[in-house]
C-alpha cells in the first residue's frame, strides 16, 4: 500500500499531510479523515483573545484554503472508487461555501452530521457548541452498497475531553462511520489526526491506520 517507507503503519507519527498522502498508492482506501486546521474565522472575527482563551489551539500550524484544497484532491486518488472522505468543518467554513471549491466530480456531498460536544463556545451571535461532519463521496456515488451502518444519526451528542487535543473529536461517531463503510483488515487514513482518535477507533475494529500530525509536541492521545 506503501510506495516508499516514509511513514508508518497503525503508529502515531509526526509529518505533513499531503506528503503523507503522496506516500500513498492509488486506490489504497476506502475511507479517509480530514480535519483541517483552518483560521478564516478566526482572522476574520479578530477576536483579539486567542492567546488567552485558545491558547492550545493558536499553537496548531494553520492550513491556508489551497493546501486544505490540495489536500482533498489528493484524497480523491488515494479513495477507492465510491469511498468516503470525511470531513470536519466549522460553520462559518460551512456558510461561506469553502468545501464547494472542490467539483461535485471529484467529490459529491452525500450527507451531513452535525456534532454537539456539551459545551459551549464562541459565537458573534449563537453560540459554538460542535462541528459539522461533511460525508463525501468519490464517484460513482452509492449508498447501498458502501454504507452498512443506517442507524446514525444526522445530530450526535457525544461530550469530548478537549485536554487530549483542543480539536479532539466524538469517538464513538468514529466508530460508527469506520464500522458503516469499511471492513476488518482495511485501511483508513488521517492525515491531520490530531489526538489521534481515528486510529484508536480503527484498531478497536481490526482495521489498519496511518496518518500523522504537524502540531508541535504531537502525543498519541491517552485513553481512561
Amino acid at each position: 500500500m506503501l510506495e516508499r517507507a516514509v511513514f508508518t503503519l497503525n503508529i502515531a507519527q509526526r509529518g505533513d499531510a499531503l506528503a503523507l498522502l503522496r506516500s500513498l498508492t492509488d486506490g489504497c482506501t476506502p475511507l479517509g479523515f480530514f480535519d483541517p486546521q483552518f483560521r478564516e474565522l478566526l482572522d476574520r472575527q479578530k477576536y483579539g483573545n486567542e492567546g488567552e482563551r485558545q491558547s492550545a489551539r493558536a499553537k496548531l500550524p494553520a492550513m491556508s484554503p489551497d493546501y486544505i484544497d490540495a489536500v482533498c484532491i489528493e484524497f480523491a486518488r488515494v479513495l477507492k472508487p465510491s469511498g468516503y472522505l470525511m470531513r470536519w468543518t466549522d460553520k462559518y467554513c460551512l456558510c461561506q461555501g469553502h468545501h464547494l471549491r472542490i467539483p461535485s466530480n471529484v467529490f459529491k456531498i452525500v450527507d451531513l452530521i452535525n456534532t454537539d460536544i456539551g459545551r459551549i463556545g464562541q459565537g458573534a451571535r449563537a453560540r459554538y457548541r460542535g462541528d459539522h461532519l461533511l460525508v463525501t463521496q468519490k464517484p460513482p456515488t452509492r449508498a447501498r452498497a458502501t454504507w452498512r451502518d443506517h442507524g446514525i444519526p444526522d445530530r450526535w451528542a457525544e461530550k469530548v475531553d478537549r485536554r487530549l487535543h483542543p480539536h479532539v473529536k466524538p469517538i464513538g461517531l468514529i466508530r460508527r462511520l469506520i464500522g458503516a463503510v469499511t471492513q476488518p483488515g482495511d485501511l483508513i487514513v488521517d492525515p491531520a489526526a490530531g489526538s489521534f482518535v481515528v486510529m484508536h477507533a480503527a484498531h478497536e475494529l481490526g482495521r489498519n491506520f496511518i496518518g500523522c500530525d504537524l502540531a508541535e509536541g504531537m502525543k498519541e492521545a491517552q485513553r481512561e
